[in-house]
C-alpha cells in the first residue's frame, strides 16, 4: 500500500478519477437542485433530492472501472438483476447505496485499487453530506394552524393582519363554517419569522379573537412522508 500510495503521489495519477468524481457531485447536485425548483406535485421527497447526487457518484465509480474491464459492466448488471429480484428494497436511496455498494465491489474485483478507494470516500461523504445538511429542504413553511373564531365578531381581514405580525408568509387552505352561530374553523399553512413567534401567535389568537380549539402542527423536514 506505500509502494502504491507513493506511486500515484509521483505520477500524479489519481487527479483524473478524483476529477471525474468532483465532476460527478458537483452536476448531480445541479440535477437534483434543478428537480426541487421544477417539481409541481404533492409528495416531494427529499430522499429522491440524495439519490438523483448519489447516482452520478455510483455511475462516475462504475465507468471509471470499465477503464480496466469492459467486463465490470456486464458484472454490475448481474449483480443488480439478483439483487432487484430477490431483495424488497422500499425506497429509490436503498436502492442507490446497493447499486454504490456494487460498483466500488466491481472496480475492486478488477484491481482498480485507486477508484475503489476514491469512489468510497467520495460515495460516504457525500451522502453523509446530504443527510446533515439542508440540501434538497423544501421547506417553505413551518407548519399548519387551525384554530376556532365568531364567524359574525371576526372578519378575515382581523385575522390575516394578526397573522401577518408573526408569520413571514402564510396561505388559507380552508375554512369550515359550522351551524348558525358556531364557531368558523380555519386553517393555514404559516412560515414564522422566529421560532418563539409560534407560542406568542397562539396566545394572541386566544386573547385578542377569543380563538377556541388552537393548535399548531409543525412541519419535521427531517421526515418523508
Amino acid at each position: 500500500m506505500e509502494n502504491l500510495f507513493g506511486q500515484l503521489v509521483a505520477t500524479g495519477s489519481w487527479i483524473g478519477p478524483f476529477s471525474s468524481l468532483v465532476g460527478a457531485f458537483v452536476f448531480g447536485q445541479l440535477i437534483a437542485w434543478t428537480y426541487e425548483r421544477t417539481y409541481q406535485g404533492l409528495s416531494y421527497s427529499r430522499g429522491f433530492s440524495h439519490t438523483l447526487v448519489l447516482v452520478c457518484i455510483a455511475a462516475t465509480i462504475l465507468v471509471l472501472s470499465m477503464r480496466y474491464s469492459m467486463i465490470a459492466g456486464l458484472g454490475l448488471f448481474g449483480v443488480l438483476s439478483m439483487i432487484r429480484f430477490r431483495t424488497d428494497l422500499k425506497t429509490p436511496r436503498d436502492l442507490v447505496f446497493v447499486m454504490g455498494s456494487a460498483c466500488i465491489g466491481v472496480a475492486a474485483g478488477v484491481e482498480g485499487w485507486l477508484v475503489s478507494a476514491l469512489g468510497t470516500a467520495a460515495f460516504t461523504l457525500v451522502a453523509i453530506y446530504l443527510s446533515a445538511g439542508p440540501f434538497g429542504s423544501r421547506t417553505r413553511f413551518d407548519g399548519v394552524l387551525r384554530f376556532r373564531v365568531n364567524a359574525m365578531g371576526t372578519s378575515e381581514s382581523v385575522i390575516e393582519s394578526l397573522l401577518g405580525d408573526f408569520c413571514r408568509r402564510y396561505v388559507l387552505l380552508s375554512t369550515a363554517e359550522g351551524a348558525p352561530g358556531a364557531n368558523t374553523e380555519h386553517v393555514y399553512q404559516v412560515k414564522f419569522f422566529k421560532n418563539t413567534d409560534r407560542g406568542a401567535l397562539l396566545t394572541a389568537l386566544r386573547e385578542q379573537l377569543s380563538a377556541e380549539d388552537t393548535r399548531l402542527m409543525l412541519q419535521d423536514s427531517t421526515s418523508e412522508y
